[in-house]
């Protein structure tokens, strides 16, 4: 209207309120602006001034900017809602050992959650079901740099006969806890296990073949002194 421009900026705040901001302007220079935070108009030139105090007054324009209020919230609320849970990600689990015991230290332990999002996050040790809050030493939430999260928790333990350390974690993308279970003795690699299965294996042809040359030897031998006597 009269060369008005009438461009509308929605602006977000990172709390729990969230409105539209309406500014006119011309040639670059801000007129008015609609609050609605505080429900009002405010001029800034003295054309802006007269419309703010009629915009104001109008019981029409306060439903208007209601409506637009309850549209542009509910819409980027909803897609605010859509991209967060577009980017969660449930923790993947590591349990390892950094250090066995001896006669004269403890084991150290070590439970480490990574890539996951959003951050809360709940880890806790376990010795045979039970909480263990006694030598346990977490870091804080570890930034990722990619939106991703981690977190790294040491137990300190001498581990006895019959025990079982578990680490478990509770997160928001897991239905049920995350558990992985301490070995004492854990198995080896796949790839180590197939090394020793074909050592063995050709430890055995040379036993057999050693065996096999050894007897044929003593045979020969035995022809040999009933050929002579």
């Amino acid at each position: 209207h009269n060369g008005v421009l009438f461009p509308l900026s929605v602006v977000e705040s990172s709390g729990t309120d969230i409105g539209p901001t309406i500014r006119y302007t011309y040639n670059k220079n801000l007129l008015m602006q609609y609050n609605s935070t505080q429900g009002n108009w405010k001029g800034f030139t003295e054309f802006g001034v007269d419309r703010a105090r009629m915009y104001n007054v109008d019981p029409e324009d306060a439903k208007l900017r209601k409506i637009e209020q309850m549209i542009l919230c509910n819409t980027v609320f909803s897609i605010n809602i859509f991209v967060l849970e577009s980017m969660y990600a449930a923790p993947s689990l590591k349990l390892s050992t950094v250090k066995q015991s001896s006669h004269t230290e403890p084991a150290l332990l070590l439970c480490s959650a990574y890539n996951f999002y959003p951050q809360e996050i709940q880890m806790t040790w376990l010795l045979n079901g039970q909480e263990v809050t006694s030598a346990v030493t977490s870091t804080d939430i570890l930034y990722n740099g990619n939106l991703y999260y981690q977190i790294h928790s040491y137990l300190e333990h001498r581990p006895k006969p019959g025990e079982e350390f578990s680490c478990m974690v509770e997160h928001v993308t897991l239905r049920d806890p995350l558990l992985k279970i301490w070995e004492l003795h854990p198995p080896l690699p796949w790839s180590e296990r197939v090394k020793i299965a074909v050592g063995t294996f050709f430890l055995a042809v040379g036993l057999t073949a050693l065996i096999t040359g050894f007897i044929k030897h003593k045979k020969a031998q035995a022809v040999i002194l009933i050929k002579t006597n």
